[in-house]
């Protein structure tokens, strides 16, 4: 049996082979078939972006890898890195759900970025009730962590140098970030050239112009700051606790300017003047961050926070004039702030979800004038309110709504004002595909003069010039609406069209009377303006040569309208392009931002700031990144902004004087060495934000 079993294998052998032959004589190649990730994509909720290696290796911080991504939802400032939307609204930076500041990102390990997200009104408790996010998903260390050296210079535009030094260490659940960094500013240009026009009262009563000029010809500045973060992070399928505490010593040592000082119709002889304006902060500051999972459908959460800040701001100006003695005023302020905020956030059902914040918030400002007038005021800004809303989500839509009832109060020594206000949010997104979204939000809600605007001290700003505040200032209504679409139909192309409006109803602004027998003016402010926003633009992205190339776009047009006491338009035209390219490790980057103008409304002022060109280098190799920056070559000038302001009493025009324009050169170099076991990586922190001050200035 097994001889014939043999025997019919060896005769099947010829057939085999015919079968194969004949099978390969009807083969046909097929062409190569390729599989791309999609690296971009919308949902009804957010934007998300997966940074490529290329990208992640040319960025030396979390800023500049937004600017490598060039998402079209977001603008990157050439100038200040400042992150907003296109129509300019803020956003805020998280990293692993962790809230962060725009400091908080320079020690991010870019290479551990996995993807970014943009989302407007976020309803994940741990987002904290932000309307604008930027999220980092990062990778994290189960055991170890990695150490981060920077260090910046500028060139051409005086001393301008910054080191930081940023260390992670984890261990058994637990994270442990440091922070310390270092930043010394000497500049010789750093003035404020002022022409103003004043309507004064002559001896009998008579209306009498003046047009006063104060010149810088000469300035010198020096700041130095100091800043250190510690923060610990436990973090487990069910509880997160992070603790931070941040301390931060700056001074300006010197803020001097000369110049002359001259009047139309001439006095007398040509006049000098001189000012100073030295301060000091020193700033103690915690938070904290309390997560609780409360069974599958529930979240719990805390977070309170408390700072102590103390200032000290000289000013003294001089000038040659016999009959003016030396104005003076030596503030300092002592300021204390705490306040706390919970939240739950429940699954209703697979699709539905309803959260209750609750919060709470306190500041504190003593502060104390002495030199030319003597003052000494305590300022209390309190405010509590709650906050319920409603979201619904499936791969097709987002609806949130929320509804806020918020309590303020401001009070001055002894006098106090209160108000009560709703703030209502209402957003919707709509995505038929990861292709397509469309995305509008409407908002309303209330501003509330910063506690200097209500203080009711007269101090002396120049000869013809008091200034003071106004303590019955009260809230001013704002309103907004956004309309959006953004599409991705490929890994190479992406682009946002959108439009908002936004108004502010009862908006204080400056108001000038006679003041000393008409022989000088005293600035004040008054609750009579409403302010008018309309933008309307597009963003746009496209890559080329896989990739290695890439270009981007974001023409604009702003329509301003400010009425009332003021009647103001203005419809400035504004944009940025950049375009990048990746030659290995090796990266060249070119960006223009077009000069920016405004109507700035709390000041009725024409503002305006010049355009700004870029052009980088960079050079990564594993842990080491070297970039060179050129920025402006061709701008020889200091001017940093325009200002103009018109009223029937006063009417002045400024030019502000800085290297931020100037042309430059900046050297910046980090080195990143890593330990441990690498599993995912979190956020950050680095220098903490100074506090808002109540001195009148």
């Amino acid at each position: 049996m097994r001889r014939f079993t043999f025997i019919l294998f060896l005769l099947s052998i010829p057939f085999v082979v015919l079968a194969q032959e004949g099978d390969s004589i009807q083969t046909k190649e097929l062409e190569a078939v390729r599989i791309e990730a999609q690296l971009q994509r919308e949902t009804s909720q957010a934007t998300v972006v997966i940074p490529t290696r290329r990208q992640k290796l040319a960025a030396q911080n979390a800023v500049e890898l937004l600017r490598q991504l060039a998402m079209p939802q977001l603008n990157i400032n050439l100038v200040n890195s400042a992150i907003t939307t296109q129509t300019g609204a803020g956003v805020e930076v998280f990293i692993n759900y962790l809230l962060a500041t725009q400091e908080d990102i320079n020690g991010l390990h870019t290479a551990d970025v996995r993807r970014v997200e943009y989302l407007d009104f976020p309803t994940d408790a741990r987002f904290l009730g932000k309307e604008h996010v930027v999220h980092f998903i990062v990778q994290k260390y189960e055991y170890g962590g990695y150490t981060k050296l920077s260090v910046r210079e500028n060139f051409l535009v005086g001393l301008y140098s910054t080191a930081e030094l940023y260390s992670k260490f984890s261990y058994n659940g637990m994270d442990y970030d440091l922070y310390a960094g270092a930043e010394n500013q000497a500049s010789q240009h750093a003035g404020v050239s002022t022409i103003g026009d004043y309507s004064l009262l002559n001896a009998h009563g008579a209306a009498t112009d003046v047009r006063r000029k104060e010149l810088v010809t000469k300035s010198r500045y020096r700041e130095d700051a100091y800043p250190i973060s510690l923060r610990a992070v436990y973090d487990s399928e069910r509880v997160r606790i992070s603790n931070l505490l941040g301390f931060v010593y700056q001074k300006t040592h010197t803020a001097m300017n000369d110049g002359e000082l001259s009047y139309e119709p001439q006095t007398g002889a040509a006049s000098s003047f001189s000012s100073d304006n030295p301060a000091q902060e020193r700033l103690v500051k915690w938070s904290g961050y309390y997560l609780f999972a409360l069974g599958e459908k529930a979240q719990l959460s805390f977070t309170p926070y408390a700072a102590y800040a103390s200032m000290r701001d000289k000013r003294e100006y001089t000038t040659s004039l016999p009959t003016e003695p030396a104005i003076k005023n030596d503030a300092t302020e002592q300021q204390y702030n705490y306040g706390i905020e919970g939240s739950l956030v429940r699954d209703l059902a697979e699709r539905q979800r309803v959260f209750l914040r609750l919060y709470y918030g306190s500041t504190h400002h003593d502060v104390r004038y002495a030199g030319t007038t003597t003052y000494d005021n305590t300022f209390v800004a309190r405010f509590a309110g709650g906050r319920a809303g409603y979201n619904f989500s499936n791969q097709l839509w987002n609806f949130r709504a929320d509804v806020a009832l918020q309590w303020e109060e401001n009070r001055i020594n002894l006098k106090s004002i209160k108000d009560l206000y709703p703030v209502i949010n209402l957003s919707a997104g709509f995505a038929p595909s990861s292709r397509h979204a469309f995305r509008t939000y409407f908002h309303y809600g209330a501003n509330y003069p910063e506690a200097s605007i209500k203080t009711p001290n007269v101090l002396k700003q120049n000869e013809l010039m008091y200034f003071t505040g106004n303590p019955s200032i009260a809230l001013s209504r704002q309103f907004t609406y956004d309309l959006s679409y953004s599409w991705s139909p490929s890994n190479w192309f992406a682009a946002s069209v959108y439009g908002q409006y936004f108004g502010e109803l009862n908006l204080y602004v400056p108001v000038f009377k006679h003041y000393s027998g008409g022989a000088a003016l005293l600035r004040g402010y008054d609750s009579d303006a409403q302010y008018h926003r309309v933008k309307l633009g597009t963003s746009l992205q496209y890559k080329l040569l896989d990739g290695a190339l890439q270009f981007a776009a974001s023409p604009a047009m702003t329509m301003f309208r400010l009425r009332g006491r003021y009647e103001i338009s203005e419809n400035p035209f504004s944009g940025n392009i950049s375009a990048v390219y990746y030659l290995k490790s090796f990266y060249f980057q070119l960006g223009y931002q077009t000069a920016f103008r405004t109507i700035q409304g709390n000041r009725v002022v024409h503002y305006e700031e010049p355009d700004f060109w870029l052009l980088q280098a960079g050079w990564s190799w594993n842990s080491l990144n070297v970039q060179l920056s050129a920025n402006n070559l061709f701008r020889n000038d200091w001017l940093v902004s325009t200002e103009r302001f018109e009223s029937p009493l006063y009417s002045e025009t400024r030019y502000g004087e800085g290297e931020a324009y100037h042309r430059r050169l900046r050297l910046s170099i980090t080195y990143t060495f890593g330990y441990g076991k690498l599993v995912q990586q979190r956020n950050e922190i680095s220098a903490q934000q100074g506090a808002q001050s109540a001195i009148l200035k």
